[in-house]
């Protein structure tokens, strides 16, 4: 009889990890998979990091869900961010979202409860649900619909599992860098309320309402602070709501939970999780979880949060907003232009890359064109050496055709050379590609960024990979 638990046995490996290995393994590969920015560390960041002293720790050590100093800038940086009102009571600052999220579903979760994702999720959603003993169900969204949830279908969730725990909205997105509006917040805070009030009436399972807000920053076409959250627009309506409106309002921001990484704000890989609400008796328990998984806080990841809340001369989210949607942009075309110069298009009625994501790193593309094309032995041959261990080989391009996202994914890593990650349903054939590009290509010193410089390497490389998928598609075609 093993020792080892049914939950870890029967836990899916990140994609992330799984094609990270992968790429590993193969020689000349230009990597897409990665979720980490290269726009290079905000100049204030930077010198915070290098002016720490170890003297300097006794103020940020203690307690493990943040120092009093940390709390206090994270308070500030909710105002500056979102417009929203919080004490240091009210935070908590962890090791990164992912800690932050899994000492949320074990503080909260049962075997057997439900938690709402809104598809498509980010895949490091699922481990910490599962470990929990807890199942996932996806509320479904459609590309042609920008990826954005309706209230509708939100509410048909609510209605078949009454009482889930826990719903989770992400956006701006990742994988596919959708955006919801104001208005959109709007008709979904309508739903939320009157499910929250539904509960708080029938006696029903309390509901916690969390949202993964790490890509706001990254919002290529306004100014962060103009951004549109569930957070801002619960804010701006409370401000002037009145009656049993406020009172549905108060109640649902007893159940908002609203998170933050600071990972994609220029902070050199340092791992910081900001989450704050206004339910205490929450945090209270919270942070026995924490304090089980996490000994004392992150020192330089607070020095970076404290930096992060001061001004930056150099505008560097601004920049790196611009450059982001320059490069999400230029591969978009490029990847269109390459399926229509092979003839693929009239197969479908969308283009790969139809939409490009108003925000994020990342682009979310169809490869559902490439179904059916047969590939030859000899690249099943490499295929089978390089995924030995890591999947059930019988599994993958059966009668030597690609039929899913994975060997999709498989494809263009072994025979384009470019590493991208596999997401969404199997079937739908979606592949996630990150243009944030490895830190290494655009550092020109361990002082500054040549900024000019990142945005040529950038270009160059996309046009590198367009070139080898280009070249990649053509021999896949003619076999």
């Amino acid at each position: 009889m093993s020792l080892i638990s049914a939950r870890v046995q029967n836990l899916p490996a990140s994609p992330f990890v799984i094609f990270g290995a992968l790429g590993r393994k193969c020689d000349n590969v230009i990597s897409f998979a990665s979720g980490s920015p290269g726009h290079g560390l905000i100049p204030g960041v930077k010198s915070a990091i290098y002016q720490a002293r170890s003297v300097e720790m006794s103020l940020y050590r203690a307690p493990h869900y943040g120092s009093p100093k940390a709390r206090t800038d994270a308070v500030q940086y909710f105002q500056q961010r979102y417009g929203l009102e919080y004490d240091s009571s009210e935070i908590n600052i962890t090791a990164g979202f992912t800690h932050l999220f899994y000492c949320v579903c074990t503080t909260i979760l049962n075997p057997g409860d439900v938690v709402l994702l809104i598809e498509p999720d980010f895949p490091q959603y699922q481990q910490p649900i599962e470990l929990a003993g807890a199942k996932r169900v996806i509320i479904p969204t459609k590309e042609e619909d920008n990826w954005k949830p309706k209230p509708e279908a939100i509410k048909t969730a609510f209605e078949n599992y009454p009482d889930a725990k826990m719903i989770v909205f992400n956006y701006p997105n990742n994988p596919c860098g959708a955006v919801l509006t104001e208005a959109d917040w709007n008709a979904i805070a309508d739903t939320l309320m009157t499910e929250v009030d539904r509960r708080a009436t029938v006696g029903g399972t309390p509901l916690l309402v969390l949202t993964d807000d790490a890509y706001v920053p990254l919002f290529h076409h306004q100014d962060s602070h103009e951004s549109a959250t569930l957070g801002a627009t619960l804010q701006k309506r409370l401000s002037v709501a009145q009656g049993a409106e406020k009172h549905s309002l108060e109640q649902l921001m007893e159940s908002f939970f609203i998170t933050c990484s600071l990972s994609k704000e220029s902070v050199a890989g340092l791992l910081v999780g900001i989450g704050a609400t206004k339910n205490t008796k929450l945090l209270e328990f919270l942070r026995i979880t924490q304090k089980a998984t996490l000994i004392s806080s992150n020192f330089l990841g607070e020095v970076a949060l404290n930096a992060i809340i001061q001004p930056d001369p150099h505008n560097t989210l601004k920049w790196a907003r611009k450059i982001y949607a320059s490069r999400l942009n230029q591969f978009a075309l490029g990847l269109n232009s390459i399926f229509e110069k092979h003839d693929l298009l009239k197969v479908f009625d969308r283009q790969p890359a139809s939409f490009v994501p108003p925000a994020g790193m990342y682009i979310y593309t169809n490869f559902s064109h490439l179904k059916g094309l047969k590939v030859s032995v000899d690249f099943l041959e490499r295929i089978r050496t390089i995924v030995a261990g890591k999947f059930d080989f019988q599994s993958l391009f059966c009668q030597n055709q690609i039929n899913t996202n994975l060997d999709v994914a498989l494809w263009l890593l072994v025979q384009a050379k470019v590493n991208a990650v596999p997401m969404g349903k199997p079937e739908d054939c979606y592949v996630r590609f990150s243009i944030g590009l490895p830190q290494a290509l655009v550092e020109i010193s361990h002082q500054e960024i040549d900024r000019q410089q990142t945005e040529e390497k950038g270009e160059k490389l996309i046009s590198q990979a367009l070139n080898q998928i280009d070249q990649s598609l053509q021999k896949l075609i003619q076999f």
